[in-house]
């Protein structure tokens, strides 16, 4: 798995990993937070390297079949582009209006908080 993909499938466990099952989750965070190898996780687990294995392509699995039913990783994801978007937008409107920039700091707090 690459580095891109590593961070998705923790994406993914963030948003859907209350699913699986204690051990999947025990695999999936070792794996997908931790960055341990089948071999390091399979020490830590008592699984064999290729249960580990099984286990993990069971978890990716679950986790994007998920997304593609709920799509709540591309919903944030969409979400934080635009609010990214909009903040930028509200900085170079409080640079050109100074005389705005309490009320265009209270907007940017809701926006981040909107992503919380």
């Amino acid at each position: 798995m690459n580095y891109d993909e590593k961070i998705n499938m923790s994406l993914l466990f963030d948003f859907y990993g209350d699913i699986l099952t204690e051990r999947q989750k025990e695999i999936a965070s070792l794996s997908f937070d931790e960055d341990l190898s089948l071999r390091e996780i399979s020490e830590i687990t008592g699984i064999t390297p290729q249960g580990v294995r099984d286990s993990l392509n069971k978890c990716k699995s679950i986790l994007t079949d998920m997304e593609k039913k709920l799509g709540l990783l591309a919903k944030f994801s969409d979400n934080k582009t635009n609010t990214d978007f909009i903040i930028g937008k509200l900085i170079g409107m409080k640079e050109n209006n100074p005389h705005l920039s309490e009320e265009i700091d209270g907007i940017i707090k809701v926006a981040e908080k909107m992503l919380d």
